[in-house]
């Protein structure tokens, strides 16, 4: 073989060895910044919050330290509440967000006689973790959360539901799909296969070519949570609800994450179930986001689900 063979050889080793390097380094670097989503920004409703809020510390069924926010119920002017004990809503936010982005959510609860647990999920916010879970893992955060509300006094155990955004939505149904002291589930925006949704997220946050980088992308954050994927699904969850009610909520004129997942959980979920389009949040921070007729839907659904007098 003649020199110039050699030396063609060697560098077609070289430069294969290198691009094959900077092909896994790169989909290492994507795991990364899909396991350590960048905190959410743009939160204006925090400054006019008109609500008292506690921090409170609690351990996920696997002991990871949860952080979340308990508020109150609040008694309408002139009304002294009659009983202690009042009906619970955990809230559950999606993936990059924090328990600040459900702030919206609690004001409406509390304002309707319910108590709000508003949860940071592991590796969000002020919890505990040392990556985001995707809705794996989560789910022991979401126990967590109903075994803490066990221990309150101001807490009507037989009366607690969840209401989970995108990702909170997934671990929300699966952690009900485990725990009978659920009473009722809303999901908002929801996915139904993680895989999917992660692949939604890798698409729209990093912008690379999915037939590049996606497979082996998916692989090494599957890798780092030492869970798969494809294995947790919130579709067979729903079938376990029943007969606890669920609302399926979408957001007129926004984008899921997951196009067609509320549909997928409809079909899997049994009687009493509902799907509802919700007019699109408003965005400009000029008070709360949330539509009358948004507000209107979840507290009759709560009411219904917990067995509330109007």
């Amino acid at each position: 073989m003649s020199r110039g063979w050699k030396v063609g050889i060697a560098t077609t080793i070289v430069v294969f060895t290198l691009s094959v390097g900077m092909w896994f380094t790169i989909a290492y670097i994507s795991a990364d910044a899909i396991l350590n989503p960048s905190p959410p920004r743009n939160l204006p409703f925090l400054a006019d919050q008109a609500f008292a809020a506690q921090a409170v510390e609690f351990p996920a069924r696997d002991g990871v330290a949860i952080g979340a926010l308990w508020v109150p119920t609040v008694a309408p002017a002139g009304v002294q509440l009659t009983q202690t004990r009042r009906p619970t809503i955990v809230l559950l936010h999606g993936y990059g967000d924090t328990r600040d982005a459900l702030l919206p959510q609690a004001e409406l609860l509390v304002n309707a006689g319910f108590n709000a647990l508003i949860v940071d999920f592991r590796g969000h916010g002020t919890s505990g973790g040392e990556v985001a879970a995707l809705g794996t893992l989560d789910v022991n955060d979401v126990l967590g959360a109903v075994d803490y509300l066990m221990t309150r006094p101001d807490v009507d155990t037989a009366r607690i539901g969840l209401h989970g955004v995108s990702m909170g939505a997934a671990a929300g149904i699966i952690a009900a799909g485990q725990d009978l002291r659920v009473r009722g589930m809303i999901a908002e925006e929801p996915v139904s296969s993680l895989h999917d949704a992660v692949w939604t997220a890798y698409r729209d946050r990093l912008g690379l070519p999915a037939f590049l980088f996606r497979d082996i992308t998916l692989w090494l954050v599957e890798r780092r949570l030492s869970e798969p994927l494809s294995e947790v699904s919130p579709v067979e969850a729903a079938a376990r609800l029943t007969p606890r009610p669920l609302l399926v909520i979408e957001r007129s004129g926004e984008v899921p994450v997951e196009p067609g997942g509320a549909e997928r959980l409809m079909r899997a979920a049994g009687e009493p179930k509902e799907l509802w389009v919700s007019p699109e949040f408003n965005q400009t921070g000029d008070g709360s986001p949330i539509s009358p007729a948004y507000a209107i839907r979840v507290l009759s659904f709560w009411r219904t689900a917990l067995g509330i007098a109007s």
